[in-house]
C-alpha cells in the first residue's frame, strides 16, 4: 500500500512541475512570438500571431489542468 503513494506522489509532484513548466513556457512563447510580432514586423504578421495565440492558449490549458490534477490528489 505505501509503494503506491509514493508512486502516486512522485507523479503528482511531476505534474505540479510540469505545469508550472508549460505555464512559464507559455508566457515566454506569448512575450516572443506575439509581441514581439506587434513590435517588429520582420516576418508575416498574421502567421506568427495565430501561431503565439495557439501556443499560448494550449499550454495554458496543459499547464493549469496539470496544477489541478496534482492539488485535487
Amino acid at each position: 500500500m505505501e509503494n503506491k503513494q509514493v508512486k502516486h506522489g512522485k507523479f503528482n509532484k511531476f505534474n505540479q512541475i510540469f505545469g508550472k513548466l508549460a505555464l512559464d513556457i507559455t508566457k515566454l512563447t506569448f512575450g516572443s512570438l506575439v509581441l514581439g510580432t506587434i513590435l517588429k514586423g520582420d516576418l508575416p504578421q498574421s502567421t506568427l500571431l495565430v501561431f503565439g495565440v495557439i501556443v499560448s492558449v494550449v499550454g495554458t490549458i496543459i499547464g493549469v489542468t496539470l496544477l489541478l490534477i496534482s492539488e485535487e490528489k
